[in-house]
Order: C-alpha cells, then sequence, then structure tokens
C-alpha cells in the first residue's frame, strides 16, 4: 500500500468513526456567516434557510440510517413544541439518505419541520457538519452562532435551552 493509499484508509476511517454516534465534541470556533441557502425538501419543495433571517434558526443535521439520530428525534420533536411558537425556526437536514427511507422516517417519528434532502452533503459540507447527527444554530440575522457534533447525544436538553435562550435575548425576542 502505497503512503498516500495509508492516508486515504486512515482519513476514510477516522470519518467513519467520526460519523452517526461517535463521541464528539463541539466544533471548535463556528463560521461568522454561511452563503447557503438552502435546497429541495423532502417533499420535492425549496426551502431557503434565508427565508428563516429574523428569527433564530436551529438546523438539525439526521439521516434515517444514523441510530443516535431516531434515538433524539422525540426529544427534538419536544424543542421545536416548546420554542418554535416563541420563534425560533427549526429545519432538517437530510444527509446522504435517500427519499423513501427518510420520509419513512419522518412519518414513524412525526417530525413537526420540513427537511432540506441533502443527499450529496452540500450543506453539510458548508456547515462543516462531518455526519449526522449535528445542530447548527443560527442567530437571526443568518449567522452561526454554535455548532453541536453530535447533537443531543453531547448537549443535554437543559444546554439546548440555554442556547436558544441566548439566542432569543440577542435577537431581541423574549424567551
Amino acid at each position: 500500500m502505497t503512503r498516500v493509499q495509508t492516508l486515504t484508509a486512515i482519513a476514510g476511517a477516522s470519518f467513519g468513526v467520526a460519523g452517526c454516534g461517535a463521541a464528539h465534541v463541539t466544533a471548535t470556533p463556528p463560521p461568522q456567516s454561511v452563503t447557503a441557502t438552502g435546497g429541495p425538501t423532502l417533499t420535492g419543495s425549496d426551502i431557503s434557510i434565508t427565508a428563516f433571517r429574523g428569527h433564530p434558526v436551529v438546523l438539525v443535521f439526521w439521516g434515517s440510517w444514523c441510530g443516535p439520530c431516531r434515538d433524539e428525534q422525540p426529544d427534538l420533536n419536544s424543542l421545536d413544541a416548546k420554542w418554535s411558537p416563541r420563534g425560533v425556526q427549526f429545519l432538517g437536514v437530510d444527509l446522504r439518505d435517500n427519499t423513501k427511507d427518510a420520509l419513512a422516517f419522518q412519518r414513524q417519528f412525526d417530525v413537526p419541520y420540513p427537511s432540506i434532502a441533502d443527499t450529496q452533503a452540500t450543506l453539510a459540507v458548508d456547515y462543516r457538519i462531518p455526519s449526522a447527527p449535528a445542530l447548527v444554530f443560527l442567530t437571526a440575522r443568518g449567522e452561526v452562532a454554535d455548532v453541536t457534533l453530535g447533537a443531543l447525544g453531547t448537549m443535554s436538553v437543559a444546554d439546548f435551552n440555554t442556547e436558544i435562550t441566548t439566542l432569543l435575548g440577542a435577537s431581541g425576542a423574549s424567551a
């Protein structure tokens, strides 16, 4: 095996280990702004992340193939029910999935928010997300406030609530 093949194999194995359900830490400094615009939803309509400007946004990176994503979805549904009436927008980003499996996931878990079909991980790359699960918190101005790799597997519900309260305070909305 050549040196390049060895390095490629190590990088590939590292990416696999860093994927679904592995222990993650909060990403080192998130980019201040991302130009990612959105894409097609799982139901075929287009959605723009910029349409949510004026509201804090939680991007939920997930996949139907991801066990931890399945485990955390009931909590995410509860968090959406708690925070969406206060102006927080939730938007799923379904990574490297097929539409049939993704729609079955949404039906099974009664996901209340739309999801972009990110079959080529374009948005994931833009937001520096190596794999699901992950959360990206956007300010009301569309800037990245925080990125949590591992989602609720590494961030408690209490920490999530604190993050949202901070975003609402920064946007001038009341928590």
